[in-house]
């Protein structure tokens, strides 16, 4: 099967996304920008996306030494931090807050089985942020600077504080950035982790970031989506199992970060694709959901050849 794009349907989903509240629209594909539109130009909250690049940060800290996927959580912080009882507490691992595989709620109580039981959880999440600055001495934004903005010039992109606290009283932070920086995290996925010639990120990593990180919901890794599982579950709504992959539209190999509204990181190796968009404040939930359903059969034209 080859597999090309279509540039009169891919000027057409431009217009879609100018027409649908985007901020940004970056495609690249072999690392040539094929589309590059900013609707406006400002940086933007990209919500949930921040989860795959805080997923790499903790990828560069395990290769730096400082930490690992096994580690238990109270190896780096204090007991107590959850509401669990002592010896449930003490088998969560940073495995387990990466595949959102805890068992608690966002309160911190117990809602099933740690290491299987799959609850999309903010809280948690945000206390890998408070470990690796633990371990670094350095604010969240130094960091990410000095290992990953910085190496790739996302000069547009950093970390802001949000109103919320952790329970012990830590903030709770966001990222902003560009549909043009996000897009140089794609292409240093599609590189197996490396830029201009230097290793930023161990391929290992990548390549376990991005598999399945759970049986309850194997289209989700460590903070990224992947789109070829017969099933798949819906952060708050993970009760329900909800049949066929994340994206029914798009190839089978796409991998991505997603957020609220319409705030995306899409990375296709078979195309050597990357698709980065980011989203306007007033952009609704529905024109994300138009875009990541419409947007792939859209630009991709499917020719078989047997």
């Amino acid at each position: 099967m080859n597999i090309e794009l279509n540039t009169e349907s891919l000027s057409r989903a431009v217009e879609f996304s100018r027409e649908n509240y985007s901020a940004q629209l970056v495609v690249m594909q072999a690392g040539d920008a094929i589309v590059s539109k900013s609707f406006d130009p400002s940086p933007v909250d990209v919500f949930a996306v921040q989860k795959g690049l805080l997923s790499i940060l903790i990828g560069i800290a395990e290769e730096k030494y400082l930490l690992e996927s096994c580690d238990a959580i109270n190896h780096h912080l204090a007991p107590e931090w959850t509401n669990l009882s002592p010896w449930t507490e003490a088998s969560l691992t940073i495995e387990t807050l990466l595949a959102m595989t805890t068992g608690m709620d966002d309160e911190l109580n117990e809602l099933g089985t740690v290491g299987q039981s799959w609850r999309y959880n903010n809280t948690a999440y945000n206390y890998l942020k408070k470990i690796l600055c633990l371990h670094t001495d350095m604010t969240l934004n130094e960091l990410s600077v000095e290992w990953l903005f910085g190496p790739l010039d996302m000069n547009e992109t950093r970390w802001i504080d949000r109103p919320q606290l952790l329970p012990d009283g830590t903030p709770v932070s966001g990222i902003t950035s560009t549909a043009a920086d996000l897009a140089k995290i794609g292409q240093l996925i599609l590189n197996n982790g490396n830029h201009n010639g230097a290793s930023i990120v161990p391929s290992h990593y990548l390549k376990q970031m991005t598999a399945p990180g759970s049986k309850e919901n194997p289209a989700w890794g460590y903070c990224w989506w992947n789109n070829n599982q017969s099933h798949h579950r819906q952060p708050f709504k993970e009760h329900n199992i909800i049949k066929g992959t994340i994206l029914p539209t798009a190839p089978a190999d796409l991998v991505a970060a997603r957020g609220l509204l319409e705030n995306g990181l899409y990375i296709i190796p078979s195309l050597q694709l990357v698709v980065a968009r980011t989203a306007l404040p007033r952009a609704g939930k529905k024109h994300r959901e138009r875009f990541e359903q419409s947007f792939w059969g859209d630009i991709l034209k499917l020719n078989e050849n047997h």
